[in-house]
């Protein structure tokens, strides 16, 4: 039976990733954080330095657990308080299946892809799930047993 997996198998980081990576600086307030997700219909922003080496990234759940969930004022909250650190990044390189394997195991849905230290993408557990969802489906069935 053919699932399809033989097109995917191949693919690395650098097919899947999105390279248009949405950035803030750590002393940016926590609302532009939300404003470029909203703007951009994306889940996470990417915290870098002055030369785009990733220093923490912000997600929805950070944005919930670590803002409103405080009841805290996103415009007064600083990037850099509220950011996950650290970051666990991925080489552009990567198997397809790494980059899943360590979004599983971790548990979580968005990995920067990083290159000679400066951050040039990002992958989402969607953007896996659009391009190769027969892969992503074996890799479930894989960790399940």
């Amino acid at each position: 039976m053919d699932t399809g997996t033989a097109d995917v198998e191949g693919l690395t980081v650098r097919d899947i990733m999105v390279t248009d990576v949405k950035t803030i600086e750590p002393e940016d307030p926590a609302i532009k954080a939300v404003e470029i997700m909203t703007e951009n219909n994306i889940g996470s922003v990417i915290v870098t330095g002055p030369t785009r080496e990733v220093i923490g990234i912000i997600t929805e759940r950070d944005l919930i657990t670590r803002v409103l969930a405080k009841r805290l004022d996103p415009s007064k909250v600083k990037a850099a308080d509220i950011m996950s650190r650290p970051v666990i990044t991925i080489e552009p390189d990567a198997p397809v299946s790494e980059v899943v394997n360590i979004m599983r195991e971790k548990g979580i849905g968005h990995i920067p892809v990083v290159e000679n230290g400066r951050v040039i993408g990002v992958v989402a557990e969607a953007d896996i799930a659009f391009i190769a969802p027969e892969y992503l489906q074996l890799l479930r069935i894989r960790k399940t047993r």
